[in-house]
């Protein structure tokens, strides 16, 4: 399957990559680098089966144009950082909110009917 993963150079997005490469799928990773690190990527990296494209969920132009043959996507990108989002309502909602809108329009207009959707521990508050 062609596969389509926001937030590939993250942590999590990362393993993902290298789960999906190892069961055989076609991975097109799609990360700002705002936070994730290239390093995180290096299996990947030199599989043929897998490409990365810097680029940021905002621009929904160029993720519309990267997501372009993919059969599913996982979207994994996000601010999970409830401190900044507190202090940075906007770019809160850009990073998440319009970030996410820009992601389910691009399936839209591909026809992608399947995502998997990662939410943050950001739903669970500050911790006490």
């Amino acid at each position: 399957m062609k596969t389509f993963v926001t937030g590939a150079a993250g942590f999590i997005g990362s393993n993902l990559v290298d789960r999906l490469l190892a069961d055989g799928h076609e991975v097109t990773g799609f990360d700002n680098f705002s936070t994730g690190q290239e390093e995180f990527l290096r299996r990947a990296l030199e599989c043929p089966r897998f490409n990365l494209v810097r680029g940021d969920l905002l621009d929904a132009e160029a993720l519309t144009r990267a997501m372009e043959g993919a059969e599913a996507v996982f979207h994994l990108a996000a601010n999970a950082d409830v401190r900044f989002g507190t202090n940075h309502p906007r770019k809160d909602l850009e990073q998440n909110t319009i970030a996410t809108s820009n992601v389910l329009e691009a399936m839209r207009a591909h026809g992608i009917r399947k995502l998997a959707f990662a939410s943050t521990g950001s739903v669970y508050g500050e911790a006490a």
